[in-house]
């Protein structure tokens, strides 16, 4: 039998970037939140959304993901990302599955296509949503192609679950389902119930507070009901948010290298598809899946956009997938140059955010020796206040204040506490009121200076600054403690 070298060559992309992902992403402040969130649910230090000056910022079906894993070995971004890599396999295997399904001749393309996009096989070893996020939509079609409704239903809500930028997907999927069973009224009554049921689960133990999710969420925050203390607290940031116009070229043009080969593949099935008069085809599933596929590119840009223009890399690994799937049943024939454009799109990866060259100490080695040159600093310290990435905290063992683990990205320089803390964000007043209880204080310059926060006059009258540890991560960090003669 003649072996399929285009299939074997896509695998082993997979296999090998993403192994390698494993250990030399480099970390970010997601991953962090991600570990830290789950693992104080999971192991019942928080409430469900209901915890004082504790924010989740998403929906909670990947911080539990994740805080499992975490609740089960102790802290560590390893496990996690071990998680997120399996979930990226099998993203693999049900795409493919997915394929053949639509399409029988599309499964031979369906992975080589998959693979002409290897930066979202880094974004599936990290310790972020985005292989979970990917994997539910896929099953979710998946058993829409196998008519297995209710399973579908069930996998739907959970992306939803999982990340809030799924809810007008989980919309459109109800109104599919209205349409499809307009004539069984009592199986739209049965997956209607599923996908309350499921829904319920989560939200209702969570309400009101699932709201603040939801507000702070572009695009799904029109649908709601904001007051106007409410809109101006969430009107500030701490960043620049008027980006110009060299902001959003950057974003198209690092997305264009990154995604070039991938891109340029799928122009080329449009063009066929449409040649071929193969697009918008009478199967009503086919057609949802086109309408997905779109709706999350052009949402999903929106929404990267309206927070960082360069957030549209790893926004696209989560239904890359889907637009795959559409590609390899438009393209049919073998690509030609195929291993050009796998070359380019190799090559491109040293461009994604989170990449590291191995000739540095990989990332988990790094943060396991920042964690240990931590834990005598923080052993006898009960109250911390840590402004800086808490990565290296965390896996020492230890978490900052709850509303801090959200980190500066969450600082409104707002006069009107009561709303900002009601939305989970924090301000000066919030601050200056953890600092007089903290022990520990340590702070990357660079972020105040981003939030223009200035601490001067409060660490020359009550704290006396302490070495920096050896190995810490992130450098040039400035650490404090209480000086209790003052406090």
């Amino acid at each position: 039998m003649k072996k399929n070298w285009l299939f074997i060559i896509s695998i082993i992309i997979w296999l090998v970037i993403g192994i390698y992902g494993i250990f030399f992403n480099i970390t970010y402040i997601d991953e962090a939140k991600y570990l830290i969130k789950g693992w104080l649910m999971t192991t019942g230090q928080v409430g469900y959304y209901s915890t004082p000056e504790f924010f989740y910022q998403h929906m909670p079906g990947g911080l539990l993901w994740y805080g499992i894993g975490q609740k089960s070995f102790g802290p560590s971004l390893l496990v996690a990302r071990i998680q997120s890599f399996l979930i990226g396999l099998l993203v693999i295997v049900f795409t493919y599955k997915l394929a053949g399904l639509i399409n029988t001749k599309a499964k031979k393309n369906i992975l080589p296509i998959l693979s002409l996009a290897p930066v979202a096989i880094l974004y599936y070893s990290e310790a972020v949503p985005q292989s979970i996020a990917a994997f539910s939509l896929i099953f979710g079609f998946y058993w829409l192609f196998k008519n297995r409704y209710r399973l579908a239903t069930l996998s739907f809500c959970s992306s939803f679950l999982i990340r809030e930028n799924f809810l007008f997907t989980l919309i459109l999927y109800l109104l599919f389902l209205i349409v499809v069973f307009r004539k069984d009224i009592k199986e739209l009554v049965i997956n209607f119930l599923i996908a309350f049921v499921v829904l319920g689960i989560f939200i209702i133990p969570g309400w009101p507070g699932i709201l603040n999710v939801l507000k702070n969420f572009p695009g799904v925050s029109m649908l709601l009901p904001i007051n106007a203390a409410e809109k101006a607290v969430l009107g500030l940031n701490w960043m620049q948010v008027n980006y110009n116009l060299n902001n959003y070229l950057l974003a198209i043009r690092e997305f264009g290298v990154v995604y070039f080969s991938f891109l340029l593949v799928g122009l080329i099935a449009l063009i066929k598809g449409i040649k071929n008069k193969m697009i918008w085809a009478k199967d009503n599933r086919w057609r949802f899946l086109l309408l997905i596929a779109l709706l999350n590119f052009f949402a999903h840009t929106w929404s990267a956009f309206q927070l960082s223009p360069r957030a549209i890399i790893p926004y696209f690994a989560y239904f890359s997938p889907l637009l795959a799937v559409i590609i390899s049943k438009l393209l049919k024939e073998k690509i030609r140059f195929y291993y050009w454009l796998l070359f380019l799109a190799i090559i491109s990866l040293p461009i994604a955010s989170i990449f590291q060259l191995p000739n540095r100490k990989n990332a988990l080695r790094q943060l396991s020796l920042s964690a240990d040159s931590l834990k005598p600093i923080v052993a006898n310290k009960q109250n911390i206040v840590w402004l800086a990435e808490p990565m290296s905290l965390y896996l020492a063992g230890r978490v900052s204040y709850y509303p801090l683990i959200n980190h500066t990205n969450f600082y409104k320089p707002s006069a009107d506490t009561t709303t900002v803390k009601k939305l989970g964000l924090w301000n000066l007043e919030m601050m200056n009121q953890w600092l007089d209880e903290a022990d520990l204080l340590v702070i990357d310059p660079n972020r105040l200076s981003f939030a223009k926060i200035d601490l001067t006059q409060e660490l020359a009258d009550k704290w006396l600054p302490i070495v920096q540890p050896p190995d810490i991560w992130p450098k040039n960090l400035m650490f404090y403690e209480i000086n209790e003669s003052n406090r």
